[in-house]
């Protein structure tokens, strides 16, 4: 069969409205969760997003890279082996991509977007990391940015003819930016776009990565990101092996025996299902992260992670004490820790400097206010499961 440009058809489920519970479902937790956390405290939480989507991004891709070793990289502390300090680097230009897409006001479906996403990407990898294996296992140099120019299969997708890429794409923006487009279109949209960019394959190799960074911007541009408080890629990990066979089971085409089965030269029935995944995959995130942000009970966890597994001694029962205030609060002057730790100044502003020290606390500068800071080690305790427990320690 000769593929044209709408090959990906149909772009989204034809029966939208199976889909629109979950939609509504996404919108109503994702404003809750939203509403959890304020102040300085959400910049920290939605960093450490960026290092979850990074690390399981990257997880998926079957390459771990350890959450010290990030927080490490962000220092400019750099391992002396060479695997892990690839890793580090990959794990600095996943980042860096997450923040120049959080700053893109142009459209997400545009080529140019995610031409530019590998480029910056790839840009800042080591040579040993910038490079594509064909379908035969041969290992190839990789141009940053650059849509294919050979034909590719990866497992049994066979994706369309690299000369037809651009107009796959041109017809994608078109299909995805149509202005028409409900809300719960558009939420069913971040399954449905995720799959039909992976099936035009558009890159010679780390489509993945991108088609993930992608999805993430989409999520926000829909506004059901919570403010940056989920990962979508922590989910997809989480089911890699779901993932994976949805996917592939999405680039079926369609059934033509079958009345269910759509009108376009893909599978419908199974566009559905790939949709109604990742929708399940985003509640269950949200939902996730709802628990996690319970107050109270961060405050339990903040509590014993102060008083048994700081090593802070005596001062342990003051440091908890100021860190309390400071999720609480947001953030608190110094001149308050006498009171908070309910004792002298003296005491006060030792178990304030105890707090610092330990990188429990920190501030913008020496004199300023206070606010909780969430170092990689804490990160077990204070959120568990965020990562697997063996991944937080050096």
């Amino acid at each position: 069969m000769i593929l044209t440009e709408t090959a990906f058809e149909p772009a989204f489920p034809e029966q939208l409205s199976a889909l629109e519970d979950l939609a509504s479902a996404v919108i109503e937790h994702a404003g809750r969760l939203e509403g959890k956390v304020r102040g300085p405290l959400r910049e920290d939480l939605v960093e450490v997003t960026r290092w979850m989507h990074c690390y399981y991004s990257n997880l998926i891709e079957g390459q771990h890279t350890r959450v010290p070793d990030i927080e490490a990289a962000l220092r400019h502390n750099f391992s002396s082996e060479p695997e892990k300090r690839d890793l580090q680097q990959l794990a600095l230009a996943h980042l860096a991509c997450q923040r120049w897409a959080a700053r893109y006001d142009g459209s997400p479906f545009a080529p140019e977007f995610f031409c530019e996403l590998h480029r910056r990407f790839y840009s800042e990898l080591p040579a040993s990391l910038r490079v594509a294996t064909t379908w035969t296992g041969v290992r190839v140099p990789l141009e940053p940015g650059v849509l294919r120019t050979t034909d590719v299969k990866v497992g049994a997708h066979v994706g369309p003819p690299h000369g037809l890429v651009p107009a796959l794409l041109r017809h994608f923006r078109q299909r995805y930016e149509a202005p028409e487009l409900s809300r719960a279109a558009r939420i069913a949209a971040v399954g449905a776009s995720h799959h039909r960019l992976a099936w035009i394959h558009p890159f010679r190799d780390g489509n993945g990565r991108v088609v993930r960074l992608f999805s993430d911007t989409l999520i926000r541009r829909a506004a059901i990101d919570s403010g940056g408080l989920w990962s979508l890629s922590r989910g997809l990990a989480f089911k890699r092996e779901e993932y994976y066979e949805l996917l592939a089971a999405a680039d079926r085409e369609r059934d033509p025996s079958s009345a269910d089965d759509g009108h376009g030269h893909l599978s419908d029935r199974a566009l559905r299902e790939f949709c109604e995944f990742v929708l399940r995959v985003i509640l269950d995130q949200i939902g996730f992260m709802e628990k996690l942000l319970e107050m109270d009970s961060l405050a339990e966890r903040i509590e014993r992670y102060a008083r048994l597994e700081a090593g802070l001694g005596d001062a342990g029962r003051r440091v908890f004490l100021l860190l309390r205030e400071a999720l609480y609060r947001g953030e608190f002057p110094r001149g308050e820790a006498g009171r908070i730790a309910g004792a002298g100044e003296r005491t006060g502003r030792a178990a304030l400097a105890a707090a610092v020290e330990a990188g429990l606390l920190k501030s913008s500068t020496p004199k300023s206010p206070v606010r909780l800071a969430l170092p990689a080690k804490v990160l077990g305790t204070y959120f568990p499961q965020l990562f697997p427990p063996g991944q937080l320690h050096g």
